[in-house]
């Protein structure tokens, strides 16, 4: 068989390779993100991928934000026990848009104190992967309980924002918190955990 035949399809063969190889990594054809990059779902407690990172640090945040209001800006005794549920959008920059209260056990004092610590919440711009996969934002619905504990989700899947204003959950300082050594975390009375997460349409008003 001719050599120069030969040589030919042996660099034809390794092309092949070499592309499927591209696609399979996400780099071809200017592709940028690996398919395992990132999974926009909430992700399960003590996930260290780069998007649970995220979504912890954010639950973390928001919840020790509503924590700071409560014991700290304002008196204890304006609220009733009770859950409240807020929807709110963030879009890439870290930008909170749309703040609404969806339920209620507790007052319209505590829905306040919801609306107003959302507002003050530290801005997390989305790590780059995570902005590529949803570029318009993210809408989260998150629940703030006071004195009213959510048994389904009791434990490490909720934060506890009283454990976490000296960690700093806005840089990432609270992600290594080991609740396991709180064996009885009912004696805490916030509790706050995101329960649902969806991708924001293509348009987001301005809050």
């Amino acid at each position: 068989m001719n050599k120069n035949y030969l040589g030919g399809w042996h660099r034809q063969r390794l092309l092949l390779v070499a592309c499927f190889g591209l696609v399979a990594t996400g780099t071809a054809f200017g592709g940028t993100i690996a398919p395992e990059a990132v999974q926009l779902s909430i992700p399960v407690y003590g996930n260290h991928s780069l998007w649970g990172r995220y979504f912890r640090q954010l639950q973390d945040t928001t919840a020790t934000s509503w924590y700071m209001e409560i014991a700290y800006y304002t008196h204890r005794y304006e609220y009733s026990r009770g859950v409240v549920t807020a929807r709110f959008a963030v879009t890439p920059d870290g930008t909170f848009h749309n703040l609404q209260i969806v339920s209620n056990t507790s007052n319209p004092t505590m829905a306040d104190a919801v609306i107003r610590a959302l507002r003050k919440t530290w801005k997390q711009p989305f790590p780059a992967d995570v902005a590529a996969v949803a570029p318009n934002g993210l809408v989260f619905e998150q629940t703030f309980g006071y004195w009213e504990y959510d048994s389904t989700d009791y434990g490490l899947a909720s934060s506890y924002p009283q454990l976490l204003t000296r960690l700093s959950p806005e840089i990432g300082g609270a992600f290594n918190l080991n609740l396991r050594k709180f064996f009885d975390l009912s004696r805490f009375r916030y509790q706050s955990r995101i329960i649902e997460m969806n991708s924001a349409g293509a348009r987001i008003a301005s809050r």
